[in-house]
């Protein structure tokens, strides 16, 4: 009887043991480059997937301030940093003395050459032809125009993927108008408006929507924002799914250590179509296409 008695207290003992071992919340610090609505979603929604307790840094766009930020970091001693935008992903890189860090929200993370996990923005050019081929189906002919310094690994995995692609890499904005005169002159089926900052910039794409329409020629753009100034459609990242993606990244890191680099692409695309630009150029949107917009732009 007491040997049963003494089992039942031993029981007890560490299963309270236990709890208080899983009751410990991990401590993370979150680094923003800026605080603007979509790197904010991302923040929003790993505070909402992730029991933890939380450190908030901003960087306001400088990287000067990184520094300071670090240092009191470091005195947190959190478990994992999780730094959001590029600013934030380069001001961490390599500074934070073996404390586990990935990025989000960052564009061309493998042009930066960051050596740590995270969950890009760019949306693969396999992902953007997929649905090109779906809206316009006898397309074989597309246009791009971008900064070769930027943009070469992108063009090159479009060019994988058994459509002509009508590249011309430039050096300077000057050069943009007349590169894109030569291509409707070449007769492209559609203009690839990449996320660039040499042709996505706001008057350079302004241009670029007003050619391309007077052309008649549909442009495939990085962002909804584009779409709704005449683009075709966009496929681009949703932030509150990037957030949640980023929730699962913390909890594969703070379960199994931060054991290899991963560098994952946005999950479930968002499509947004602008029907009005589709019929203004005599483009059927094929209905099933329509069905799997997320917006539609009338």
């Amino acid at each position: 009887m007491k040997l049963h008695f003494w089992l039942i207290c031993l029981l007890i003992s560490l299963f309270c043991l236990a709890s208080d071992v899983y009751a410990v919340e991990p401590r993370i610090a979150i680094v923003v480059s800026r605080q603007i609505q979509p790197y904010m979603v991302v923040v929003k929604e790993i505070k909402n997937g992730v029991n933890a307790i939380f450190y908030e840094y901003n960087l306001n766009g400088d990287k000067k301030n990184i520094r300071k930020i670090i240092a009191e970091i470091l005195s947190k001693k959190p478990d994992i940093i999780v730094a959001i935008g590029t600013e934030a992903a380069e001001g961490c890189f390599d500074k934070t003395k073996g404390i586990p860090t990935i990025f989000s929200m960052v564009l061309n993370p493998y042009l930066l050459k960051l050596n740590m996990s995270g969950v890009a923005l760019d949306i693969s050019a396999r992902a953007q032809i997929q649905v090109l081929r779906k809206i316009l189906p006898k397309a074989k002919k597309i246009g791009v125009i971008y900064n070769p310094v930027v943009s070469a690994s992108l063009i090159a995995a479009a060019q994988k993927e058994n459509i002509s692609i009508v590249a011309s890499p430039v050096k300077s904005e000057t050069q943009i108008a007349p590169a894109l005169k030569n291509m409707i002159e070449q007769s492209i089926d559609a203009f690839w408006l990449v996320p660039d900052p040499m042709v996505a910039n706001q008057s350079i794409a302004r241009y670029i929507l007003e050619t391309t329409l007077k052309a008649n020629v549909p442009v495939i753009a990085p962002s909804p924002t584009f779409v709704k100034n005449g683009a075709l459609f966009s496929v681009s990242a949703g932030y509150d799914r990037i957030g949640k993606q980023t929730v699962k990244l913390i909890g594969q890191i703070l379960t199994n250590g931060n054991t290899q680099i991963s560098i994952e692409e946005p999950e479930d695309p968002l499509l947004t179509i602008n029907i009005k630009t589709a019929e203004l150029m005599n483009i059927v949107i094929p209905v099933q296409v329509r069905d799997l917009a997320n917006e539609v732009v009338k």
